[in-house]
C-alpha cells in the first residue's frame, strides 16, 4: 500500500501527521492529531519511554537477587512468588524493550509496513508468562495451606517493605512514561491512539503491578502474622496476588489478539468512519471500508468512493481529513471511475 503524501491515479493517500484544520461532521469521532514515529528511529516521546523501560530493567533486575535471597531466609510463599514473578519480569522487559525498537525499524520491501506488530507479539507473550507465573503461585500457595513452619514476621516484614518501594516505584515511573489515560479501559483499553507503544507497555506495566501487589499482600500477610494471626495468611495473600494478575493479564492478551487479528479499535468506529466519509462534499458512494491498527496507536484506514465530481483532488483531500482528523498514520482513498449515464 502506497504510503505517498499525493494523489496518483485518482487514489488519495496520506501518511503521518501535518499541521492542519479538520471539522468534525457530526459523526462522534473526536479530532485527534499526533505525530507518528519517523520510521527507523523514536521520537522524543518514545526515546523517554524506552530509556525508562531501561532504567526500570535494571532496578528490577538488581532487587530480584535481594528478594529471592530474603524469601527463602523468611519462609514466605508470598514472597517467594512475588520473586519468581520478578524473575519473569525481567525477561518480559527485555522483551519488551526489544520490540519497541523492532517497531520503529523501517519499513522493507517484505515488510511493507515494518514491524510494528512486533510490539502486539511482545504484549501476548507478557500476558502468556503472567498466566504461567500465575498457575505457579497458585499452586505453591496450596501446598503451603498444610503443615508448615510458619514464616519468620520479621524478616518477612522488612523484605516485604523494600519490595513494595521498589516494585512501586518502577510501575510508577513506567506508567508515567505511557502517559496511560483509564479512559476507555476494560472494553477497550488499547484505545487511545496517542499511547503509541501503550500495548506493549502495558505488558510490562503488568508484570510490574502485580510485583507491587505481590508485595503488598506479603506486607499485609506480615503484619498479620507478626500480630499473631495464623500462617495461613501468606499463601491467601498469594492468592488474592494470582486473581488481580488472572484478570489484566486475560484483558491484555485480548486486547493484543483483536489487534492481531486486524479489528477496528474502538476508537475509530466504522460506522462513523463511513458517515464521516459520506457526508464529505462530492462523494457519492462508500463501499470497502476496512478499518484496523498495526499496534496500539498507529491505525490504518482504506476505502473506495464514487463521486459524481470531476475534482480530481478529492480523494486527497478526503485522506487528509480522515489523516489529520481522526489521527490515523496510514490511508488510502481509491477513486472510482465515474459511471457516465446511458
Amino acid at each position: 500500500m502506497s504510503r505517498s503524501h499525493h494523489a496518483h491515479g485518482g487514489h488519495g493517500h496520506g501518511h503521518g501527521a501535518h499541521p492542519g484544520h479538520a471539522h468534525r461532521e457530526g459523526t462522534g469521532l473526536e479530532d485527534r492529531r499526533s505525530t507518528p514515529a519517523v520510521h527507523g528511529s523514536f521520537t522524543t516521546r518514545e526515546a523517554r519511554q524506552a530509556r525508562r523501560l531501561g532504567t526500570v530493567l535494571a532496578l528490577v533486575g538488581t532487587f530480584f537477587v535481594f528478594e529471592v535471597a530474603g524469601a527463602i531466609s523468611a519462609n514466605s510463599v508470598v514472597l517467594q512468588a512475588d520473586a519468581l514473578h520478578l524473575l519473569m519480569d525481567v525477561l518480559a522487559l527485555s522483551v519488551s524493550l526489544f520490540a519497541m525498537r523492532l517497531a520503529v525499524r523501517r519499513p522493507t520491501p517484505r515488510f511493507t509496513y515494518g514491524l510494528r506488530r512486533a510490539e502486539p507479539v511482545a504484549a501476548i507473550f507478557s500476558a502468556l508468562l503472567v498466566l504461567a507465573t500465575t498457575v505457579g503461585i497458585v499452586v505453591e500457595g496450596v501446598e503451603a495451606l498444610g503443615a508448615r513452619t510458619p514464616p519468620k514476621a520479621g524478616l518477612m516484614l522488612l523484605v516485604a517493605v523494600m519490595a513494595l518501594i521498589v516494585n512501586g516505584l518502577s510501575a510508577w515511573l513506567l506508567h508515567d512514561a505511557i502517559g496511560h489515560s483509564h479512559e476507555g479501559e476494560g472494553a477497550g483499553a488499547a484505545a487511545g491512539k496517542s499511547h503509541g507503544h501503550s500495548l506493549n507497555l502495558r505488558g510490562a506495566w503488568l508484570h510490574l503491578l502485580g510485583d507491587t501487589l505481590g508485595a503488598l499482600a506479603a506486607l499485609c500477610a506480615a503484619l498479620v502474622i507478626r500480630f499473631g494471626g495464623h500462617p495461613a495468611a501468606d499463601p491467601i495473600a498469594s492468592f488474592v496476588v494470582a486473581a488481580i494478575l488472572l484478570f489484566g493479564s486475560l484483558r491484555l492478551l485480548r486486547d493484543a489478539t483483536l489487534v492481531l487479528l486486524e479489528a477496528a479499535p474502538l476508537h475509530l468506529p466504522v460506522a462513523a468512519i463511513r458517515q464521516l466519509v459520506a457526508d464529505y462534499p462530492g462523494v457519492a458512494a462508500v463501499h470497502d471500508l476496512h478499518v484496523w491498527s498495526l499496534g496500539a496507536g498507529h491505525d490504518a484506514v482504506t476505502v473506495h468512493v464514487r463521486s459524481d465530481s470531476n475534482d480530481i483532488e478529492l480523494g486527497q483531500r478526503l485522506a487528509e481529513r480522515i489523516r489529520i482528523g481522526l489521527g490515523v498514520e496510514y490511508v488510502t482513498v481509491q477513486m472510482d471511475a465515474r459511471e457516465d449515464p446511458p
